[in-house]
Formats: structure tokens, sequence, C-alpha cells
């Protein structure tokens, strides 16, 4: 008999949650928004690729996304 265990997808989107935070803290989530309006993407682009890699690293169950 051969078991799978997997985290529960709460605990995904919780560890993602932390990940987020800790790489970009809120205001400098708001920065990044900020700017990309002011017509400075740079921090905004910055984000998105860390906030894949993120999610790359904490894949939910049957995310076709997920390298």
């Amino acid at each position: 008999m051969r078991l799978t265990v997997a985290p529960c997808v709460e605990h995904i989107r919780t560890a993602r949650q932390a990940a987020y935070l800790a790489a970009w803290p809120i205001h400098a989530q708001l920065e990044a928004h900020a700017e990309a309006a002011a017509g400075r993407p740079e921090k905004l682009q910055k984000m998105n690729a860390d906030f894949a890699e993120i999610r790359a690293a904490h894949p939910l169950p049957g995310d076709s996304n997920a390298v």
C-alpha cells in the first residue's frame, strides 16, 4: 500500500501569503502599484516576478502553471 501525504489547499495558501508578505510587505506592494501608476512599472514587474516564483514554490494541487 502506498500513501501520499500532501498539504491541504488552506495550508498552501497560508504559506504563500506568508511568503508574499515576507518578500513584499504591504507598504512595498502599495509603493510598487503607485510607481506603476506614475509610469514607472519596474517595481511592479519585479513584485509580479517574485510572486510568480512564490507560486511555483508553493503550487496548488492541479495547478497547471506549476513548474
